[in-house]
């Protein structure tokens, strides 16, 4: 199963943590979501049919920017 960390800028406070955390949960095909706020990272594990691309989006529309880590 793919596991994408997000480096989320916007993430200051723990209502953006609690914002970003509803988002990835209401998103069909993520399994497990977590955020680390001193980081301002979000972590995704997620199946094949939703891509980090998609993900990122979907937390943009909610006002976070979400740049996928690779490697």
């Amino acid at each position: 199963m793919p596991e994408t960390t997000f480096t989320v800028p916007g993430l200051l406070t723990p209502d953006d943590a609690a914002a970003v955390m509803f988002e990835l949960q209401d998103l069909p095909c993520v399994n497990q979501a977590d955020v680390d706020l001193p980081q301002r990272q979000a972590w995704v594990s997620h199946t094949a049919m939703i891509s980090p691309e998609d993900i990122a989006a979907k937390l943009l529309e909610a006002g976070f920017e979400a740049t996928p880590l690779h490697g």
